[in-house]
């Protein structure tokens, strides 16, 4: 131990400072030594620079700056972001990706210039010799193989992003190519037209200068055109052809239309069923343009025809047939038709949009917060959000105040007293946050004060810690389809989403897009006038103007006939629109034979769902929705026979692309049953008489405070409370647009979904009931053996011992009445078996 500066030092820190010195001392010495040897050696040394440095420069040039850069990348990654090693695409994506930039740099030689040290002046390239073996010769080959290691680095960087663009470029170029196949076709039509004398496309159906026209030049000259969606048909008109002679001078030229009806029928295409023109031995004679399609106007117009030509008969016989297939209105394009003409958006109307003004929204906030201050509830308001029919403003709760005396007391807690010996206090102020039940009660006289018949409050709001009111606007807005469809919402779920739905705008104005296949069913419901069926209308609309009938098929039901039967006509529909209540269940079991159908299909080729079946098969199957305006009128027709095909279809039907929207204007326990409720889990309440409906289809109050004309609420599938929404308006302007457009648009080949429907009545109970044979149910016996071994019998334990349900059970009462086994009924108890055991 020493003594340093007065102060001990123990053995262990003499040590440290003398091995510091020492260090000192042996660093110093090296680095005389380096030096000196350095010095002595200095014309070696700088002949090794710049051997090295014409080495590096040859080998990789300028391509030093990416490798170092990469370098840096690695270190940096591997001492500060220890996370990044696990991205393994990005680093083998970067080694493409720097190998790719050598090969670019290797293209480019330098011979003067201020980047000609780097190439040593023109030797090497950019990329140095690593880059040229990298891109090979400088040709055409050499720029593929760099271009290809450069699309490898973006294809491992960015797989998903790569493909999606790819595949948009797929489709472009397929469309490319099919729109210069129909232009060369176009073109060649035109100057063959030109080179018979007949350029004029309003004369093809003519005769021409050579005396006629063969049947094949007529059924090629009749074939409709179609080119960017511009339609051209061909007619035939008959006073002509009377007029002119055949190529035999004797026949009229009227006898070759068999020939032209018969080439215009297109394989794979759907069937077409052209209108029969009667040759000259009938007494009918046509003065009218003749359509070429039974689907137009046919040619017995002008007169009657015979009932016993056989023609006439093949064509009756096939009108009975398509009343089980869809109509259609327009005309049949052939089968190498690939691409549907979509409407445009210039159809619908685009009116503006009012709102609330500024000074309108401070006002109606001044007088909320004077209201509820009047009752003693402090609150401020937070965010405001004007919407279309409501502005919603979020309130953030204040504090209650209180003043409390305290008793000042020193550090040994006796109180302080003054020079009079009286005991010193002090005012404290007291806070507690106001209650939300507080505001809440307050909500009567609110909607007194701003002079509203209803307000609605919810909270939290607006994603915050906020309590939303709902205060209707003095001048609600008109929320228009095509405003919304353009919305940004609305295109980035259009991007991703099968079957779009503009629904409309919320109360703070952003526009509601929702997915019909995610919801996967819809249940509607509403007063009288509230905008139910002005809400189906919006929905069909927006499904025919984002899908063609390749994608998307309809079965449309309208017991009132008046709200959906303006669809009739487009290619979209299954059927003509269904106004038959006794029609209905027909029409609903031949849905459910079509999804059973399909989960045949589907198995058949080991997949789950429409979706994966659409990517791997090419018979594409198209998604089916059916719309029910109006269920409770169907109720009460054939309550057991709707509600049991409406759920089948809605347990099973989404892996099928089979989806309900259902409609009705008596939301009661009769009609919205609880089976149905359980199956329709995304619903729509317009504005209803009592909160008794509204607990009925949303579940919670709410719905009977709502304005009416399109305001609604939205119950969402994965949503644990309404959303109140402004439905979209469509005028009837804009749906007789949109359905004329389909009716002249050209048809493409259509999927075939053949609605099976049940024949008499006989096969309808026999479908219904398969355990029926011969009027008697299977089971018949079993219940007799069951009532030899009781002395009474009800319908509740033939349910248990048989395992069968109540209908059932009780028409094996009955028959069992009529065969003399049990007494007639008592009222609810139970039968007495009136035969001895066998």
């Amino acid at each position: 131990m020493t003594v340093e500066n007065g102060n001990l030092l123990s053995p262990n820190r003499t040590d440290n400072k003398l091995l510091a010195i020492w260090g000192i001392v042996v660093l110093a010495g090296i680095g005389v030594v380096v030096s000196g040897l350095g010095f002595w050696y200095r014309e070696t040394i700088l002949n090794g620079y710049h051997h090295a440095e014409e080495y590096v420069l040859s080998g990789l040039s300028l391509g030093l700056i990416p490798v170092v850069l990469w370098l840096a990348a690695f270190i940096s990654a591997s001492l500060i972001k220890r996370e990044l090693f696990y991205k393994i695409n990005l680093w083998i994506a970067s080694i493409f990706g720097l190998v790719g930039i050598l090969g670019v740099m290797s293209f480019f030689d330098i011979y003067f210039g201020s980047l000609s040290w780097a190439t040593l002046g023109g030797k090497v390239s950019l990329g140095g010799k690593v880059g040229e073996v990298i891109a090979g010769p400088e040709d055409i080959l050499g720029v593929i193989r760099v271009a290809a290691i450069l699309i490898v680095a973006l294809v491992v960087a960015m797989p998903t992003t790569v493909l999606f663009v790819a595949r948009y470029l797929g489709r472009l170029l397929v469309f490319g190519y099919v729109m210069l196949v129909l232009g060369v076709r176009k073109t060649g039509l035109f100057v063959r037209n030109i080179n018979q004398g007949n350029p004029d496309d309003k004369n093809l159906g003519r005769q021409t200068s050579s005396g006629g026209l063969s049947s094949a030049e007529l059924s090629e000259l009749l074939k409709p055109e179609s080119i960017d969606g511009d339609v051209t048909t061909q007619f035939i008109d008959e006073t002509d052809l009377t007029d002119k002679k055949g190529p035999s001078g004797e026949q009229p030229a009227q006898e070759y239309l068999p020939d032209i009806h018969n080439s215009t029928v297109q394989s794979g295409s759907p069937e077409v069923h052209e209108a029969i023109i009667n040759d000259t031995s009938t007494d009918v004679k046509p003065t009218e343009k003749t359509k070429l399609n039974r689907f137009w106007k046919t040619a017995f117009e002008s007169g009657t025809p015979n009932k016993q030509d056989e023609n006439y008969q093949n064509l009756d016989r096939t009108n009975e047939e398509s009343n089980q297939q869809p109509s259609t209105n327009g005309p049949i394009l052939d089968s190498s038709a690939a691409v549907w003409s979509r409407p445009k958006m210039e159809l619908l109307h685009d009116l503006p949009e009012g709102g609330i003004t500024q000074k309108e929204m401070d006002e109606t906030a001044g007088v909320i917060e004077q209201t509820l201050g009047d009752y003693g509830v402090e609150v401020e308001i937070g965010e405001t959000r004007p919407g279309p029919t409501v502005t919603m403003y979020g309130l953030v709760p204040g504090w209650i105040r209180r003043q409390k005396q305290i008793k000042a007391t020193d550090d040994q807690g006796n109180p302080k007293l003054d020079d009079s010996g009286k005991a010193i206090t002090s005012r404290v102020e007291m806070k507690t946050r106001v209650k939300v039940d507080a505001i809440m009660s307050r909500e009567k006289d609110l909607a007194l004060a701003l002079r509203t018949h209803s307000i609605r409050i919810e909270t939290p709001a607006m994603g915050k810690s906020l309590v939303g009111i709902e205060v209707p606007n003095p001048n609600p807005s008109l929320v228009t389809l095509r405003g919304v469809m353009e919305s940004p919402e609305y295109q980035r779920l259009r991007a991703r989403a099968k079957l779009p739905i503009a629904l409309g705008r919320g109360s703070g104005g952003e526009a509601i897009a929702i997915d019909l296949s995610k919801m996967p069913h819809l249940l509607v419901a509403g007063a009288t006038g509230s905008g139910k069926s002005v809400c189906i209308n919006t929905i069909i609309s927006g499904l025919i103007m984002e899908k063609t009938p390749a994608e998307i098929r309809l079965l449309l039901i309208d017991p009132k006939r008046v709200e959906l039967t303006p669809y009739n006509g487009i290619p979209h529909l299954l059927t003509p629109v269904v106004v038959e209540t006794d029609q209905v269940v027909g029409f609903l079991k031949g849905m459910i034979h079509e999804m059973l159908g399909r989960y045949r299909r589907m198995e058949e080729v080991g997949v789950r769902n429409i979706d994966s079946y659409n990517r791997k098969m090419s018979d594409r199957m198209p998604y089916l929705v059916i719309a029910v305006d109006e269920l409770a009128d169907l109720m009460m027709s054939a309550s057991f026979d709707v509600e049991q095909s409406l759920c089948r279809l809605a347990q099973l039907g989404r892996a099928t692309g089979i989806h309900l929207i259902v409609a009705t204007q008596r939301p009661s326990v009769d009609v919205v049953t609880g089976l149905i409720k359980a199956n329709f889990p995304s619903r729509i309440s317009f504005g209803v008489t009592s909160q008794i409906d509204s607990r009925t289809i949303l579940d919670t109050v709410g719905a009977e405070k709502l304005l009416g004309r399109g305001d609604m609420l939205y119950q969402a599938v994965d949503a644990s409370r309404p959303e109140r929404v402004q439905g979209v308006f469509i005028s009837d302007t804009e749906i007789d647009d949109l359905v004329k457009f389909w009716e002249t648009t050209p048809w493409a080949p259509l999927a075939s979904v053949a609605l099976h429907t049940t024949g008499d009545g006989d096969e309808e109970n026999s479908s219904a009931n398969p355990g029926l044979a011969d009027g008697k149910d299977e089971m018949l016996d079993k219940a007799i053996e069951l009532a030899h071994q009781s002395k009474k019998l009800s319908t509740s334990l033939l349910q248990r011992r048989l395992r069968i349900g109540y209908p059932r059970a009780a028409r094996l009462m009955d028959q069992l009445e009529d065969e003399g086994v049990v007494g007639p009924s008592d009222g609810s108890k139970s039968r007495d078996v009136i035969i001895s055991a066998m």
